[in-house]
């Protein structure tokens, strides 16, 4: 792959929705804000030294270390992987996402630094075990991001945000991907902290960008919804919450938003049926109850007197 284009992003993001083979570990330094070569080298010479950490503690208890490790070794390796990891930071939840970040908070040494959230933690595990040869995917829910282990016909799902994490239980609502679609999950990332800064255009940019990646991916379209509903495009932002819950029929956030949508438009009977399904799908959630309270208390008021 030449990456001596105009926007090496653009042309990374273009690879991965055509399926040319990419670089999953070139393409998150880039999507980091890496513009030139030789930022690109430097950081994964970082990567490299956090690998090496590791190999050599593998190397000392004699199952890891080596260039192609046969694929009975490899739950093995994995598991010396997210151990060394957790006991190298224990630290490890905190706000980062990109690789950079996240990189440089393994490599401080300040044993309490933390690490990343779920998707920054995801990206360093899946550079380092792929280095290290391992199958692996992604697990995405509605608000969480795991690793999978390929091992022939059997899995085992990684938690990274646990220490007890490694074949974690199965998650309910969670859908598979390959993963190249690590950059959708850092561009959904990148686009909730553009909102919350007040960029609103970057945002429903990096939404747009995770969804051309990924057209699959529920959490990027209830996203770009919140930001269509806060622009008062409610039939644009029901239409996104539509999607995500087409792809994610457990999202129940997405029911709820989607629900507020035409609570404002007036459709109420609509709305209401939508709180409902949140509540269906989610007892605990409790924004639906609310909305469905608001409601109810809106059409009480309502009411005619008798």
């Amino acid at each position: 792959m030449n990456l001596h284009t105009l926007d090496h992003e653009k042309a990374i993001l273009d690879w991965i929705r055509e399926g040319t083979p990419v670089s999953i570990e070139k393409a998150l330094l880039i999507l980091s804000g890496l513009e030139t070569d030789t930022a690109i080298r430097a950081y994964q010479k970082k990567i490299d030294d956090i690998f090496g950490r590791f190999a050599d503690k593998c190397d000392r208890q004699q199952f890891a270390g080596r260039s192609q490790p046969p694929p009975y070794m490899h739950r093995t390796i994995a598991q010396c992987l997210f151990d060394y990891l957790w006991n190298s930071k224990p630290k490890r939840f905190g706000e980062s996402f990109l690789i950079t970040e996240v990189v440089d908070a393994q490599l401080n040494p300040d044993l309490h630094c933390a690490v990343g959230t779920c998707v920054g933690l995801t990206s360093l595990y899946s550079v380092l075990g792929l280095r290290a040869g391992l199958h692996l995917t992604l697990l995405v829910t509605s608000d969480h991001l795991l690793n999978r282990l390929r091992l022939g016909q059997q899995t085992v799902d990684l938690d990274h945000t646990d220490p007890l994490g490694f074949d974690c239980p199965a998650r309910k609502h969670s859908r598979e991907f390959p993963l190249q679609m690590l950059a959708a999950n850092v561009l959904n990332c990148r686009g909730l902290r553009n909102a919350a800064n007040g960029h609103a255009s970057a945002a429903k940019a990096d939404y747009g960008k995770a969804i051309f990646v990924n057209p699959e991916y529920a959490n990027a379209f209830n996203n770009r919804g919140n930001l269509r509903l806060g622009d008062q495009d409610l039939e644009g932002a029901i239409a996104d919450y539509t999607e995500a819950i087409r792809l994610n029929p457990g999202f129940c956030e997405a029911y709820c938003n989607r629900g507020i949508a035409k609570h404002r438009l007036g459709r109420f009977e609509e709305a209401r049926q939508d709180y409902h399904l949140a509540m269906e799908t989610d007892a605990e959630y409790a924004d639906a109850r609310k909305c469905l309270q608001i409601l109810d208390d809106m059409e009480h008021s309502r009411a005619p007197v008798k």
